[in-house]
């Protein structure tokens, strides 16, 4: 299996993390000692399942990481854009990957046994598109004070994770679905538009379930999609403010990155 971590992020000089931190590329940003990305690199190889790694948006002499798995490559306009650039260079370097792992470089909190365990709670693999969801009560329980967004649906609350299991086929052949989606992947309305009038009243009643919403966004697709509803608060605790990076800053100071 190969990897994609989008690394592009830069803070704008107003930004309340840019002036806590003094960094403007996020995946640079220093914790325990090390630049955030490096923690999510470590946990990928860690997990014995990536073969290859692609950091979209950084250069090699910005991070202290040698390891013969990494590939480096140019940010482009977009989110979308970094994601297909760097699915073609997972096509360049391996012509027969079938699966890639696509992560953004701000869940610095993941760990080998995290990849692995939502690796395996993506089940059969036969889907197109994988995508970790965290219900409310189990964020809670790991961040009581983690602040997160979480989107209200019949039987519970969810907030999105940032790490997804993209088939390679299904990556090149929804290229416009895909801009769509991650266009507003931070507004559930607009998202919630693209699936019908039905499925806005049906969502703004709470009469849905998340299993329900995935099955209706499928069917409107025409993408096999699937929902995991995550065990690991980790994958849904992406750094974007101040007090994240403190939470986050001080859950790493207990641990030590390997070097």
């Amino acid at each position: 299996m190969e990897a994609i971590i989008t690394a592009g992020g830069i803070s704008a000089p107003d930004d309340p993390l840019f002036t806590q931190t003094g960094v403007a590329k996020k995946a640079l940003i220093p914790l325990a000692g090390q630049p955030m990305i490096n923690w999510i690199v470590e946990a990928l190889i860690g997990s014995g399942l990536i073969d290859h790694i692609v950091i979209v948006g950084l250069k090699p002499d910005e991070l202290s990481l040698d390891h013969p798995s990494l590939c480096f490559i140019d940010a482009r306009e977009g989110l979308l854009d970094n994601v297909l650039a760097g699915v073609d260079k997972v096509r360049e370097i391996n012509p027969q990957a079938k699966k890639i792992l696509l992560c953004s470089s701000d869940i610095p909190l993941i760990t080998p046994e995290i990849v692995r365990g939502f690796i395996e709670e993506c089940g059969s693999q036969e889907a197109d598109v994988y995508y970790a969801i965290v219900e409310e009560k189990t964020m809670e329980a790991r961040f009581p004070s983690s602040k997160r967004t979480f989107v209200p649906f019949r039987g519970g609350r969810y907030s999105g994770g940032d790490l997804f299991l993209i088939d390679m086929v299904a990556a090149k052949g929804n290229v416009e679905l895909f801009r769509s989606l991650t266009g507003s992947r931070k507004n559930y309305l607009d998202q919630a538009r693209m699936l019908g009038l039905g499925f806005i009243l049906r969502f703004l009643l709470r009469l849905m379930t998340v299993d329900e919403a995935a099955e209706r966004a499928r069917q409107r697709m025409n993408l096999n999609a699937r929902v995991v509803v995550t065990r690991f608060a980790e994958l849904g605790m992406d750094l974007d403010k101040p007090h994240q990076y403190d939470i986050i800053k001080a859950e790493l100071e207990k641990v030590k990155l390997p070097s």
